[in-house]
């Protein structure tokens, strides 16, 4: 790295929220004489995540270390695509069975090493991870797949991750970077004991800027040449940002945004603070909607769906595309109602709600359904409550979302049944 490099991605002091949760089974201690000591103290372990970056090969080799003062971490374990993580071994017993692996460190620790290949592209074209000659663009979860840890009650990791590559490679991730070694990134989540990078990152020679907005640092980075615009999108977060924070306050304090144009996907996608958004992808869609602030509600709204119920996180995201640009002086009252129109038209297109995934006229059904939901509100509480609310609420709560939650939680804002939430209302569309 050089030290421009360093001194710009230093200053940016980043950090990551939640998605997508490793599970942990623990182990209840009974019985063990130190059981009484600090569980600070006694009960952590440290934890490095280093990756190598090889673009001659298209790999990156992973080494995950442990380090412990007894036998804390029993049991790692994940299942992999065979066709992107391979080579697996490690200090202790490292088994493979199919698509399984099991690491058991010894007591002490170790390391499991693995190659990546980080190439991935979706079904509908385009890579949305991608390892070039001259830069990469990933999520920290391809680095690592999710896992199950065995290890004693109380256990819980002092995490970090160090990313290396070809001379002039610089790294950045939504992780702040360790105050003794900015080599180093601290990988902290306040809900797990074994933490795991997550996120949107970037690697290779990079453009980065950084902002403060809203009391939120806020960084746009993607590789150089790709025709980036680092500050239209700064700009356009600039006018927005503090609109979505009023609705979401507790929208992370720090935020990533990587860009990239082909041939990464030709979209928008949304991670734990980051998010990813194609180089060429309009700050406006022609029906006045915005595919960077719908991404940007998903980091703010931190959940996910319950099964067949994807409409209303996206119906919700969609909505406030339109909504926040006209509050915020974006777009004008004309044009946001024009937005809402053309959604309308669109909605009917579509014989139902439920699916595992929204998209299309789904997803405008979910913003009809969101608008007459937020006139009703404010029509029976006076004023006092709006969308606003329910969509707060829900992302505070952080369980999935059902139709039966979002219903819970607005008719207990009116007091009383809401008829454009009603089974009624959204059967027949």
């Amino acid at each position: 790295m050089n030290r421009s490099c360093a001194i710009v991605l230093s200053a940016l002091i980043l950090g990551i929220a939640g998605h997508a949760p490793d599970t942990a089974a623990q182990e209840s201690g009974g019985g063990d004489p130190l059981s009484s000591t600090p569980v600070k103290q006694d009960r952590s372990y440290e934890l490095d995540y280093e990756g190598s970056f090889q673009p001659e090969q298209g790999t990156v080799r992973m080494a995950v270390s442990i380090r412990q003062p007894r036998d804390l971490v029993r049991q790692v374990r994940l299942r992999f695509d065979p066709s992107r993580y391979r080579d697996f071994e490690g200090d202790g017993e490292v088994a493979v069975e199919g698509n399984e692996m099991t690491w058991r460190p010894r007591v002490t620790g170790g390391t499991l090493r693995f190659s990546v290949g980080l190439d991935h592209q979706r079904k509908q074209g385009g890579f949305d991870s991608m390892l070039g000659n001259d830069w990469a663009v990933f999520r920290g979860d391809d680095l690592l797949p999710p896992v199950t840890v065995t290890a004693l009650k109380g256990a819980h990791s002092e995490a970090r991750l160090r990313m290396t590559g070809p001379d002039g490679w610089s790294f950045i991730s939504a992780y702040p970077r360790a105050e003794d070694d900015s080599d180093w990134f601290v990988v902290e989540w306040a809900d797990r004991k074994f933490d795991r990078p997550v996120g949107w990152m970037a690697g290779g020679r990079l453009g980065v800027r950084w902002s403060k907005i809203s009391e939120r640092s806020v960084a746009v980075a993607g590789p150089m040449g790709q025709g980036v615009r680092h500050l239209d999108l700064l700009a356009f977060m600039r006018w927005n940002l503090p609109e979505l924070v009023k609705v979401f306050p507790e929208f992370p304090h720090r935020l990533l945004v990587v860009s990239a144009g082909d041939p990464m996907w030709r979209g928008g996608l949304s991670g734990p603070n980051s998010l990813y958004i194609h180089a060429d992808r309009p700050l406006i869609s022609g029906n006045g909607t915005s595919t960077l602030l719908h991404e940007l509600v998903h980091v703010a709204q931190g959940y996910r769906a319950a099964q067949d119920e994807d409409w209303i996180v996206e119906g919700i995201a969609e909505y406030y595309t339109l909504e926040l640009m006209q509050r915020s002086g974006t777009i004008s009252a004309a044009r946001h109602e024009r937005g809402f129109d053309k959604l309308d038209q669109w909605a009917a297109g579509t014989d139902g709600l439920a699916g595992s995934n929204s998209t299309g006229p789904r997803t405008a059904r979910g913003v009809v359904v969101m608008r007459a939901l937020d006139a009703e509100l404010r029509s029976r509480s006076k004023g006092r409550y709006s969308l606003d609310d329910v969509a707060r609420q829900l992302a505070e709560d952080g369980r999935p979302v059902t139709i039966q939650r979002m219903r819970d939680v607005a008719e207990h804002l009116a007091g009383g049944p809401l008829d454009s939430i009603s089974p009624e209302r959204l059967e027949s569309g």
